[in-house]
Order: C-alpha cells, then structure tokens, then sequence
C-alpha cells in the first residue's frame, strides 16, 4: 500500500468514526422487560402530546430535573423541552414534603389542556438522600421514565423504573428497549 492509499484510507476510517458518532439513536441491545402485574405500558398514561414533553414550574432541584431530561432525551423520538410562549405545558415539577416513604411520584390527570404533575420530596431527598446524588438523581429519572407512559419493573430487572429506589441513575439499556417498544 503506498502512502497515499494508506492516508485515504485512514481519512475514510475518520469519516465512518465520524458518521457512527453523529448517526441517530440506535436500537438497545437489551430486551425489554414487562410491566409489574397490575400496570401497563401505555401512551395514553404518558404526559406525551403530538411528540413532545412540554413542562413548567422551576423546582428546587432544577439540577435533577435537568439531568432527568438529558438522560431521557438521548433517545430522541420523544422532545422534553421547557414551555415556551407558544407552546402549551403538560407536565409541570413541584416539590412536597411527607414522611410517606417515596422520593417522588408522578400524577397523570389526562385530558385535553390537563396538566399532568411530578412531586419530589423534599423530606427524602434532603433527609435520607441528602449526601446520595446517584439516588437522588435516579427518582426523578424514575418518575419522568412514568412521565413518558412507562412502567414499573420488578426489583429484579436492570431498570431505572424498579419499584425499589435503586442506584440506576441514567435509564439503562432495559429502559431504552421499553422506550423504543413505546415511541419507536
């Protein structure tokens, strides 16, 4: 191989290396997992409307709420954007406080213009998670993965949406195969 064959190849080795980094987000490896018995995954259970997540309401952890929505908008199909002056809310963060046991929860109201909610809790997150930030991180990925209609997984599956707190603080290849069974 001369040295100009073996610089256009290295060149066109660049541009693939290139081309896979930018390419859109690929199908996981992971199959997905189903429901616990008595939930489903649905759209309809989803604050999703015409493709988008639109929310308002600045909470005190802003910093989880973000992290929350990078992860998930790494897939792509679904956008989680703030709402804007032309664009309409449905889902909206706010913060509580109760020895009740969960970090947060989402409530979904449905309906047209309904506005759907996800609660943190600031008796947990600022008690017993106070120094956890994986934890902390992981219930409100947790709640905005119900937020995107999917459901709960048994504590035995490698999910961000197990019924116990776990250490999943970024949706895991499980997650990405329900979503990708939800939104394509």
């Amino acid at each position: 191989m001369s040295f100009s064959q073996g610089a256009a190849a290295l060149c066109a080795s660049a541009v693939l290396a290139l081309a896979v980094a930018n390419a859109p987000y690929a199908a996981p490896a992971a199959a997905a997992a189903p429901c616990v018995r008595g939930e489903s995954e649905t759209r309809g259970k989803s604050s999703v409307d015409e493709g988008e997540i639109r929310w308002t309401e600045a909470t005190k952890y802003d910093d989880l709420r973000k992290h929350a929505i990078t992860e998930w908008n790494r897939f792509r199909t679904i956008k989680i954007a703030a709402d804007t002056a032309t664009t309409v809310n449905g889902l909206e963060f706010r913060d509580y406080s109760a020895d009740d046991g969960r970090g947060g929860y989402y409530e979904r109201h449905g309906g047209p213009a309904a506005t759907d909610y996800i609660y943190l809790n600031k008796h947990l997150l600022d008690g017993h998670y106070k120094n956890e930030p994986r934890m902390r991180q992981n219930i409100v990925v947790h709640e905005l993965g119900h937020a995107l209609g999917l459901c709960h997984k048994a504590d035995t599956v490698n999910s961000a949406l197990r019924k116990d707190v776990s250490t999943k603080h970024v949706p895991t290849a499980v997650d990405q195969a329900n979503y990708s069974k939800l939104w394509g």
